[in-house]
């Protein structure tokens, strides 16, 4: 179960992404027919943590295993979506840097390519060009030019 819970107008979620940058490329995903991407992650539920939800994400989407975790933002995200009126959501989320196995197969992909979830896309985006990207939530390109891994979990509010 999705550790997720309504409260007045509000919607909380607690979410979990993975940071995965090789050669100067981030790989960020997007569903099939948005034009926006994202992180790859998803929601964390109710029996695991975070760390495992990311790795069991990553390894059932596109079937590479993580190696090591290295948590570096702990974020609050608050969104207004049309889920009804004056509905918001409010994310909180653990943003891991993620190393996989190289040579893996994944890190030769070029373009868009899918992973098992079909709704899905997957592309290695050069972080020089990121900003010509619509990447959400609008916090990830600015912070993924300062990353810092190994200096402590960034605490970002959005």
């Amino acid at each position: 179960m999705m550790i997720s819970y309504n409260h007045e107008s509000i919607e909380y979620h607690t979410t979990t992404g993975g940071i995965i940058i090789q050669n100067g490329k981030v790989l960020l995903q997007r569903e099939q027919n948005q034009p926006y991407w994202f992180l790859p992650g998803g929601s964390v539920e109710a029996d695991d943590t975070p760390e495992y939800t990311i790795a069991k994400m990553i390894y059932e989407q596109l079937g590479v295993p993580v190696i090591q975790e290295q948590q570096v933002w702990m974020i609050e995200n608050i969104v207004d979506l049309p889920l009804g009126p004056n509905m918001q959501v409010h994310e909180t989320g653990m943003f891991f840097v993620l190393e996989l196995p190289y040579p893996h197969p994944i890190f030769n992909k070029d373009g868009e390519f899918t992973g098992t979830n079909k709704e899905y896309r997957y592309k290695w985006i050069d972080l020089d060009v990121l900003r010509q990207h619509h990447v959400v939530p609008e916090f990830v390109v600015p912070e993924l030019h300062v990353l810092e891994v190994g200096k402590g979990v960034k605490h970002i509010v959005s």
